[in-house]
């Protein structure tokens, strides 16, 4: 019996020995590509400011996060981390900037880098960049938008494509055998999704007149054909021209049109960026066009859903084929920067989000939420063997059913699906420009848009893009 109890207790330990190097193999699995310095700025005391700490009432968060300075500064005593709460508000920055209270690190829509890098308020981070080789490694959809005549400006943490996301259940029951994948497609399946005595939608957009009404119009209109520089365009002299007044982004304002007035499919409400989610979340809507991260939003935000019944798909492919708009959140680093701290804020960024054990302790960190929300429709950010260990090694934690949304990634990784980046400059300005039109259109069934779409060209250039050259 003896001899039984010890084999018996014997195993147990073999047991967790084998479970323990199992997770410690894991984490190893991950290749450490970033060859972290001995010391950073030569071991002189440095400090450095970034934004985006979590609150402090979100209390797991915020433990993680001082927890991951404290193993930082364990292997850099001379550098101090200075967290800020503040997050990035197109609306409020240049009020940092102004007052030249940028922070050394900050966060930035992946939309806006080009703006403070021709403003001089964001600093080359190339040396270190290319040092790692961080450009065999980076997904270059991803990576140019912080790029700039070769020279890299950012560290892009977080990115997404827009896409379908639909209610498996709803199109099955109403006679819908496959996702819509064109428009043609769509608009038939949206008419027999369609209740209105029972106040579901077959399709749904944002359309609260706000800049995200003019970021979904955007897209739709680069299924049309339409591109960043048809949009706004620069001429040789330097000087920019509104050109969505014609050609794709009308023909893109004719199909909302349609959908409203022709084919009666729309949300008779205005929805912003969330009532949209929620629209689709909570059966009001059989199919949303919608960012890849809104179907992680969904899971975290409405936690009784099964996420098995909800799918997300590429939009449907228009005249200009199947196209996704991306966006997503970068990390810059001022230019008022010294070269110590620089050095100390990238390497701070590369080992967050590069070294095996710390990616590890993220995902491990999700897992461990009441309602993890872990995988999704996200962009890939990386390439090659890379990308491939890390998404593996990343799968045995999701949460979300990968099944229901493998069609997207596999287009967006093949190239099925092209991607396009918003317009450029004043693209928040833009945005509002082309709402404003379409909540004309969604309102008023005798609006004309292509009239309407040339008015707000043509107000556009005036009082936005003629500015610039001045």
């Amino acid at each position: 019996m003896k001899t039984m109890m010890r084999f018996a207790m014997i195993a147990c330990v073999i047991a967790l020995l084998s479970a323990s190097l199992r997770s410690a193999h894991a984490a190893a699995d991950l290749p450490g590509i970033i060859k972290m310095p001995a010391k950073i700025a030569e071991g002189r005391p440095v400090t450095f400011s970034i934004t985006n700490m979590p609150a402090e009432t979100d209390t797991a968060a915020r433990k993680q996060w001082d927890e991951r300075i404290a193993r930082f500064q364990k292997m850099y005593p001379n550098v101090t981390v200075q967290g800020s709460e503040y997050t990035y508000d197109p609306q409020t920055f240049p009020a940092k900037v102004a007052a030249k209270q940028v922070p050394t690190m900050f966060s930035v829509y992946l939309t806006d880098p080009q703006k403070y890098i021709d403003t001089g308020v964001a600093g080359d981070i190339s040396a270190i960049f290319d040092a790692n080789k961080l450009g065999d490694v980076y997904n270059g959809d991803v990576i140019r938008l912080v790029t700039k005549d070769k020279k890299v400006y950012g560290l892009p943490w977080n990115a997404y494509a827009m896409g379908l996301g639909y209610n498996i259940k709803m199109l099955k029951d109403g006679g819908v055998d496959k996702v819509p994948t064109t428009w043609d497609e769509l608009r038939a399946a949206a008419k027999k999704l369609t209740k209105r005595d029972a106040g579901v939608a077959g399709f749904t957009m944002i359309s609260d007149a706000g800049p995200a009404t003019g970021w979904h119009f955007t897209v739709v209109g680069y299924t049309f054909g339409a591109k960043p520089g048809d949009l706004i365009s620069k001429g040789a002299d330097g000087k920019y021209t509104a050109g969505f007044g014609t050609g794709a982004a009308v023909d893109a304002l004719k199909l909302i049109k349609d959908l409203r007035w022709t084919d009666d499919v729309l949300p008779r409400e205005n929805l912003d960026w969330g009532g949209n989610g929620t629209a689709l979340a909570t059966g009001k809507a059989a199919m949303a066009l919608m960012a890849g991260d809104q179907y992680k939003w969904i899971k975290s935000s409405f936690p009784e859903l099964d996420m098995k019944n909800f799918g997300f798909a590429p939009l449907p492919a228009g005249p200009g084929g199947t196209v996704s708009l991306i966006g997503g959140d970068t990390y810059l680093v001022s230019a008022d920067a010294t070269a110590d701290q620089k050095e100390a804020a990238v390497y701070w960024e590369l080992w967050r989000l590069f070294d095996p054990s710390e990616v590890k302790a993220d995902l491990e960190r999700q897992k461990a939420e009441p309602n993890a929300a872990i995988g999704g429709p996200e962009l890939p950010m990386y390439v090659g063997d890379y990308q491939k260990t890390r998404f593996e090694f990343a799968k045995t934690y999701f949460t979300l059913p990968y099944e229901n949304y493998s069609a997207f990634l596999d287009a967006i990784t093949s190239g099925k699906a092209k991607l396009q980046v918003e317009p450029t400059p004043a693209a928040q300005e833009y945005y509002q420009a082309v709402a404003a039109v379409v909540s004309t259109v969604l309102t008023d069934k005798s609006a004309d848009p292509a009239a309407s779409l040339a008015a707000a060209a043509k107000t556009f250039q005036t009082t936005q893009l003629d500015r610039l050259a001045k």
